[in-house]
Parts: C-alpha cells; structure tokens; sequence
C-alpha cells in the first residue's frame, strides 16, 4: 500500500511538473500612459484522480508578454490524461525553443502544437484548448479558442463580455485557425476556465454555469471568487481548473515608514502595524497570525535584500554560531540603506483586510524557486516562506524579488 500510495505520489508531482507557471507568486506592474497598475494571475486545479485531463501553464515571453493555454483532453481517464501530460509538454517545450532563439510568436507558437498533435491524436478524438496572449505595455489582448467554454471579461466601466469560442475543437481534420483582438487597457478582470467548472451540477441539479457568472461579477478578487466557487461546488464529477486575472490600481494611500536595518527595527515596525490593524478590529489569533507572516518576510527582506546573505552563507555562520555577530556587523556596514514598508486597511466583500508591501531596494531573487511551494511543498527547503503561505491569504513579489505584497483577511 504505500509503495501505492509513493508512485501516486510520484505521478502527482509529475503531472504538475509539466505545468509551467512563469507568474508563481508574483504580480505584473504595469506603468502605461502615466497610470500605474498591478495585474495579478492566479490559477486552480483540483484534478478528479491522481491523473486528469486538464492542463495548463502560463509563460512571459523576454519583452513581458503573458502567454497562456488552459486545455481540457476530451473523456476521462488515463487516454484523456496521456493527451493532456503530451500537449503540455510539447507546448512548454515549442514556447522555450522559441524563446531561447528569440522568435516567439503567438501564432507560429499555435500552428507548430496544432500540426504536430492533430496526426497523433486518435480518429474519435478532440481537444479543447484556450491560447491566449496579453501584452501589457500595449494593452492588447489575442487569443484562440478551440471549443473550450465563453471566457468572461469584464472593464474597469463594469461591462460585462463572453468570448466565445472561435475555433471547432482540434482533431485530425483541423488545418486552419482564427486569433482574434481585444482591447484590454480597460481590463478589470477576466476568467478562463474548463468545462469541468461551469458545468458541474449544483445540490438543486443545476449547471453552476449561470451562477458561475454572477459570481464572477460579484468578486473582488481571486480569493472571494474561489471562495464562492467552494460554497457552491459540493460534489464535482470533472476536473476542475481556472485563471482568475485582475487589474488593479497601484494603491498610493499607503501609511509608509522607511526603517534602519536591524531586527530591533523590524520588531518595532511589527508593533506598529499589529496596533494599526488591532483597531480595525483583528483578534489575537489574526495578530498572532501576522506578527509571524510580517517576521518571516521582513527578515528576508534584511538578511537577503539588504544585507545580501544568501541562504549557504546564512547557515554555515549559523552551524559555526557566528550568525548573530554577524548580524551586527552587517547592521554597521548598510546602516545607511533602509527597508520600506506601507501598509493599509481596506474593506473588500464586505471584510476587512490588510494590505502591506515590503520593498527592500536589493538585487532580488528569481520567484520560480517558490515553485516547489506548489508542485512539491514536500520538498521545498524554505520552512519560513511554507509558514508564511500558511498563514496569509495571498502574497505577491514583484517581477525583480525584491518587493513582497502581503494580504491578510482581519475577520
């Protein structure tokens, strides 16, 4: 049995491996036209089994395009599973050639998948799939859908679009293809998504489709939407998977403290912020809660942005016990360079939240070692960023690593 268990395991992990994901706990600024803004995508996917038919990644070309696919393998089962695990790979594997050699194009990107998996899948056989393409310093949306589910759109002036499927799903008989444009510098948010949710069946017997709409325009964010879809979705019969974008102001309303570089500082700020968000009504498990998150992130944000400890040094000074006078050398030698820290309360679906930024002024890191985070937690050597993504609702790093984005429900 648990030799069973250890290769359901395996094929687990591995299923998630071929789903690359070049955005994994971070946000896009974006600074057009004198408006600054911040794009957050977030996904989710709760296979039925160990093995689904779904599938997706979301890759960032070199000049910042965000290109994506989400694909849903016709039927259920390990064909549907085969066809998903091959598509993913062989899309992951085209869009990184043609990054390396600097050539990526959207629709060259298409036809090479469409070409090569429409003579390997069977004669009964289809695949639903959704490319799409945003560029945010243009503002400009592309995409082609091959039968997956309307796609929902909504502006900043609250108008609400479907897009439709403009292509028949791929089978041996596809030779051609259609990308269509939006406009998206209005963009407020959007969903992409499988069949898997829209068509799951309320406890009353209904699709979850039309209350899946409402539900969408009713959310403030990704975490009220999966919050809704819970509360609806008892009992599922299909995979379920969906990219939940939004598009939000850069928030100047900030209370802001520029702090010295020490861990006496942090702990200090710490105080501040935990009386700040004690007024706005957090209980003692919520402050509790926060004190460790905020620790956790300000430290690294003085330890590896200020001081630029890497984690080898950090524990080979421990293991010696010289970390802590080296804390206080380091604190002498950038006394000069200070950690920025803001933060605010706001009201969002009706709940109070805390939303604080960490910026730290250094080199920054490369977000993708938080892959693990997702794809195997079990194997993720970063114990105090497992707590922190524990005990948060969501946080964020900026494209460089070296500004964090924390948010954090009070009630």
């Amino acid at each position: 049995m648990e030799k069973v268990t250890l290769e359901l395991q395996n094929a687990l992990d591995k299923e998630l491996s071929l789903m690359k994901n070049d955005f994994y706990y971070q946000q896009i600024e974006i600074d057009r036209d004198g408006e600054k803004k911040i794009v957050r995508l977030d996904t989710s996917f709760n296979s039925l089994g160990v093995l689904g038919g779904d599938s997706y990644s979301l890759r960032k070309t070199i000049d910042g395009k965000v290109i994506f696919f989400l694909l849903d393998a016709m039927g259920k089962g390990i064909s549907a599973s085969i066809t998903a695990a091959t598509s993913a790979s062989l899309l992951n594997y085209i869009f990184d050639q043609m990054k390396i050699q600097g050539d990526f194009e959207f629709e060259k990107w298409i036809k090479r998948y469409v070409d090569f998996v429409k003579n390997e899948i069977l004669e009964n056989e289809m695949l639903a799939i959704f490319f799409g393409c945003y560029d945010k310093n243009r503002g400009s949306f592309d995409y082609a859908s091959f039968g997956m589910p309307a796609s929902l759109m909504q502006t900043c002036d609250d108008e609400f679009i479907k897009i439709k499927s403009n292509n028949a799903p791929i089978s041996r008989y596809t030779d051609e293809f259609r990308i269509k444009k939006l406009d998206a510098k209005r963009l407020k948010k959007a969903l992409f998504y499988s069949d898997g949710l829209c068509e799951t069946r309320l406890e009353n017997g209904e699709l979850y489709r039309d209350k899946m709409y409402q539900d969408f325009i009713d959310s403030e964010n990704f975490l009220d939407f999966n919050k809704r879809v819970r509360e609806n979705i008892v009992k599922r019969d299909d995979d379920i998977l969906y990219l939940y974008i939004d598009t939000l102001q850069y928030d100047t309303d900030f209370i802001e403290k520029s702090i010295k570089p020490s861990h006496d500082a942090i702990h200090e700020t710490i105080l501040e912020i935990n009386e700040y968000v004690r007024k706005c009504g957090a209980k003692s498990k919520c402050l509790s809660e926060l004190s460790l998150s905020l620790s956790e992130l300000m430290a690294n944000a003085l330890e590896h942005g200020v001081f630029g400890i890497d984690k080898r040094v950090k524990n080979v000074l421990m293991e010696e016990g010289k970390f802590d006078t080296a804390l206080s050398e380091y604190e002498e030698r950038y006394k000069d360079k200070n950690i920025v820290v803001k933060y605010v309360v706001k009201e969002e679906s009706g709940c109070k939240i805390l939303i604080a930024r960490i910026e730290d002024g250094g080199k920054g890191f490369d977000t993708q070692t938080l892959r693990k985070l997702v794809i195997s937690p079990q194997h993720f050597n970063g114990r105090g960023i497992m707590i922190t993504k524990k005990l948060l609702d969501r946080f964020y790093y900026n494209e460089k690593g070296n500004s964090v984005t924390l948010y954090k429900f009070l009630n």
